[in-house]
């Protein structure tokens, strides 16, 4: 036990720091599995059928560790490291999926036992353990973010995206999109995106938004608790343990979800809460947010942006992925509002968050660079240094924006007619967007293309 422990505990480690000796450890930690699978058939002196569960995972593992992987340092760092003032720190960043284990593995532990002392034993098979784990964990995850949506129709905003585990449902370009993640199944991670319908959301309707899904996770976690624990209800043994597993996992994961931490794919509810709270640069970037996502179905445009709090958002932030969004939508303002000058000045700023923070920024975000240094700056090689680096990324959506950065490029660069089909499709693309502002804007910035189309090909 011992071995193992140093063994899989090496593994983590270097996982996380991101080192050489990683890929052999983990290796190594499949390998154990394996071979505490087959103990059974070593001390029998014959072939005794191994823990398929086991088995399954040392199969996974060494799947998973076979191919050498390059490790974005960069990435990792921006990965860790907290921003100033957001209410987080770089500790706990780093272990809150230790923290979020540690609280699960603790439920879990702890309905065992329950299992045990209340001599249930229709759940003993792992199999059966472990597609009950899976449902609660669905069934949790699912319970959050319908808290978050339900309250947040209530306070009048529209549902944009909904993630469950596996199951993504989000609106892309004016149309709903279903996408199955299988790893999202183990995870079961969720995320649920509201947007204001009429661009007003007042700071106490968007704290209780943010605050419903751990409110939601704990009334039925005490509830399921209530009845299978405290009062005793009778029920199938098969239901009784689902009950108790759920009660239990629901109060662990949204304690967990309460601590102020960020991750890559963004930060938790307890830290979103604390940064609305403080009513600093962080809730007027939450703010901000939600009112500009309501261009999306009402008939505001970039030019009706709140572009002071905007300023104050991005200057408080500073660097990352919030600061980003913060200038790239200035720069949408100033371009909607016709003001060229403070457009370059705005688009200055976001290049250099994007230079200093942004690895794992995505290539989507770049078509503005391409556009404003083509439209703005009459810049050739800045115009193509930016092109390069979205390309870099391997772009995945071809909508409007991307077709309209291609064109800026081919036009800045005197390729008139690849200009003119990039810009053909960008347009008929655009036209089949819905009225709403942020599309309207999308068509505007076409008829800014086509004016300097018309005067390169006259000229």
């Amino acid at each position: 036990m011992l071995i193992s422990a140093a063994v899989f505990g090496s593994s983590w480690w270097t996982c996380i720091k991101a080192r050489r000796s990683a890929r052999a450890l983990g290796l190594a930690s499949s390998g154990i599995y394996l071979f505490v699978a087959l103990i059974p058939s070593f001390f029998a002196h014959r072939f005794v059928a191994a823990n398929t569960i086991l088995v399954a995972m040392s199969v996974l593992g060494f799947v998973a560790f076979s191919k050498r992987l390059k490790i974005n340092r960069a990435a990792k760092t921006e990965e860790v490291t907290a921003i100033s003032g957001d209410f987080t720190s770089r500790h706990v960043n780093r272990i809150a999926q230790a923290v979020t284990f540690g609280l699960s593995m603790g439920a879990y532990l702890w309905w065992q036992g329950w299992l045990t002392a209340h001599h249930i034993t229709a759940l003993n098979s792992a199999w059966a353990r472990l597609a009950l784990t899976l449902v609660a964990l669905l069934s949790i995850t699912s319970i959050h973010e319908m808290g978050h949506a339900v309250v947040g129709s209530f306070c009048g905003m529209k549902l944009r995206a909904f993630f469950v585990g596996p199951f993504q449902w989000r609106i892309r370009d004016a149309k709903w999109e279903f996408e199955f993640k299988p790893k999202g199944l183990i995870l079961a991670d969720g995320e649920t995106a509201l947007i204001p319908g009429d661009g007003k959301l007042l700071p106490r309707q968007f704290l209780t938004m943010m605050s419903a899904g751990a409110l939601a996770n704990i009334f039925t976690g005490t509830l399921a608790l209530i009845l299978v624990v405290g009062l005793g209800v009778a029920l199938p043994p098969q239901i009784t343990g689902f009950m108790a597993l759920f009660g239990a996992w629901s109060l662990g994961l949204a304690a967990a979800n309460l601590l102020p931490f960020r991750t890559p794919q963004g930060y938790s509810d307890g830290a979103i809460v604390l940064q609305l709270l403080s009513g600093g640069a962080f809730a007027e970037f939450h703010l901000s947010i939600a009112h500009i996502g309501s261009s999306l179905v009402s008939s505001l445009r970039p030019r009706d942006f709140d572009i002071g709090s905007i300023r104050s958002a991005a200057n408080g932030i500073a660097h990352g992925r919030q600061a980003l969004l913060m200038w790239l939508y200035a720069f949408s303002h100033s371009i909607d509002a016709g003001n060229n000058q403070e457009a370059d000045e705005v688009l200055a700023h976001a290049e250099l968050v994007c230079l200093e923070s942004a690895s794992n920024i995505p290539a989507e975000f770049h078509t503005a660079f391409v556009f404003g240094n083509a439209l703005i700056r009459r810049d050739p090689k800045a115009t193509r240094f930016w092109w390069d680096r979205m390309q870099a990324k391997k772009p995945t959506r071809f909508n409007a924006d991307y077709w309209r950065a291609q064109c800026a490029l081919h036009w800045i660069e005197g390729n008139l007619e690849q200009a003119r089909i990039a810009w053909e499709k960008s347009h008929q693309l655009a036209q089949q967007l819905p009225q709403a502002g942020a599309y309207d804007f999308s068509r505007y910035c076409c008829s800014l293309l086509e004016r300097e189309l018309e005067e390169a090909a006259a000229a």
